[in-house]
């Protein structure tokens, strides 16, 4: 016996992101380092998403959660 597939649920609304954590600020200019690209500078930042300059790798966007400060 073979079920058919009901359409996915569409539910209206708006999809809001919100922070599960601590806000990480992160200025132009701050020194930080990611565990792939290794130490880089801040160039540009929209919200939690920072533009950054490593040193070996190149220009890359990342997110805050996944630098620290250094």
């Amino acid at each position: 016996m073979h079920r058919h597939r009901k359409a996915p649920l569409t539910i209206e609304g708006e999809l809001v992101a919100k922070s599960t954590g601590t806000a990480l600020h992160f200025r132009t200019g701050d020194r930080v380092f990611h565990l792939k690209f290794g130490n880089g500078n801040v160039t540009g930042v929209d919200g939690n998403k920072l533009t950054i300059q490593f040193d070996k790798a190149g220009e890359k966007r990342v997110v805050d959660f996944y630098v620290e400060r250094v």
